[in-house]
């Protein structure tokens, strides 16, 4: 989670994360100009600026799990059109995998944390769209609003990864519920019709139904209701124009919310959504201007 957010100034580095604290949205930027690299955490909730991507690609860094703490790839790596967002330096140092069930291999920096207590949640992301997923305890409210959900609530907090990998699984195989929602799937939930007592409801029942077959879920935790970390007073309202297969990727406009991944930019009555997770690892530029937003096909903004 971001501590403090650096003044909102025009820019140009990787876009190296994005995410939600309890004060907002904001935006993870590597300085590439500087050595070693900088970073910059970014608010842009109620901010008004152009951001764009171009082709070149970085690794977007490591991760230290026993600290907690992020920092710039220190070798500043390069990758190639179809690598993931580390080199494998980076990738090795943060020794993290969401699918250590699946994997031949787990680090040792993934053993600790795998002893640690995680626990289990259950997400809305709109009417109909329920999914149960885990993480580790520290991380509850944090894991919600990095995927966007609307509501959610932690159902069970388990001694370590195991326990709770093991009643994720159980969930999603026995009560029909995802273990991931696409982001095409969001960005059209986002535009459909949301009734938060609606997705209350649906969660409870849910969550009364698991807790009847799984003694370790609480039947009536606290649900959550989200929109208010992501976005201002009108963040929701009306419908999105998306953009978020637009070439090269870019957005526009005064920024009224952004909801996991998914930056909401106002320009006059009309409103626009794109996916920033399509941009992370990629070289983007913000500048503090409002330009028309173009569409699949056109000219870039710059």
């Amino acid at each position: 989670m971001v501590e403090t957010a650096d003044p909102f100034l025009t820019t140009e580095g990787l876009l190296a994360g994005y995410g939600c604290s309890e004060r907002g949205p904001y935006l993870v930027v590597d300085l590439l100009d500087e050595v070693p690299w900088g970073r910059r955490w970014v608010a842009v909730r109620d901010r008004t600026f152009t951001m764009e991507a171009s082709p070149e690609r970085f690794c977007t860094g490591r991760h230290d799990l026993d600290l907690g703490r992020s920092s710039p790839c220190p070798i500043r790596a390069t990758l190639a059109d179809d690598a993931l967002e580390q080199c494998s330096a980076c990738f090795v140092a943060t020794g993290f995998n969401p699918a250590f069930y699946n994997a031949q291999q787990v680090s040792a920096q993934q053993r600790r944390r795998n002893r640690q207590p995680h626990v289990v949640y259950l997400a809305s992301f709109g009417v109909g769209a329920l999914k149960v997923g885990m993480t580790h305890a520290n991380r509850g409210l944090s894991r919600l609003l990095e995927q966007g959900a609307r509501a959610g609530a932690v159902i069970a907090s388990l001694e370590d990864a195991d326990r709770a990998r093991e009643l994720e699984a159980y969930i999603a195989t026995c009560f029909d519920v995802a273990e991931s929602v696409r982001a095409s799937r969001k960005r059209h939930l986002l535009g459909a019709p949301f009734s938060a007592s609606f997705v209350r409801a649906e969660l409870a029942r849910k969550i009364e139904s698991i807790a009847a077959a799984r003694s370790e879920v609480n039947p009536r935790p606290e649900i959550l209701e989200l929109d208010r970390y992501y976005a201002g007073s009108r963040g929701f309202e009306g419908s999105f124009t998306d953009l978020s297969d637009t070439d090269p990727l870019a957005i526009s406009g005064r920024c009224t919310a952004m909801i996991g991944d998914i930056l909401v930019a106002a320009q006059g009555t009309q409103r626009f959504m794109l996916s920033v997770g399509n941009m992370v690892a990629r070289r983007v530029r913000i500048d503090l201007t409002e330009r028309p937003n173009r569409f699949v096909g056109q000219l870039g903004l710059f």
